[in-house]
């Protein structure tokens, strides 16, 4: 049974959809499902994911890997 979890971020430095793109590769090397909105005018990025397979400090990990700080964290 997955436990899905919602978390939304405010990141630092998304300018473009290839922004967007680099942190949906990021999070697509964690090999869970998730689905992730980018917002490139706001820098908020909201990501819905299975808390069993992968968490929070992972999905942190990926997005400083892909270039980008995570300045703000919400867990809904």
């Amino acid at each position: 049974m997955s436990n899905k979890k919602t978390v939304n971020l405010k990141v630092n430095g998304i300018h473009c959809n290839g922004c967007a793109s680099k942190i949906q590769k990021g999070l697509d090397s964690l090999n869970i499902e998730h689905t992730t909105n980018v917002n490139i005018e706001t820098g908020d990025v909201k990501i819905i994911f299975d808390s069993d397979k992968a968490g929070l400090s992972d999905i942190k990990s990926k997005i400083t890997e892909a270039g980008f700080q995570v300045e703000s964290v919400e867990l809904e």
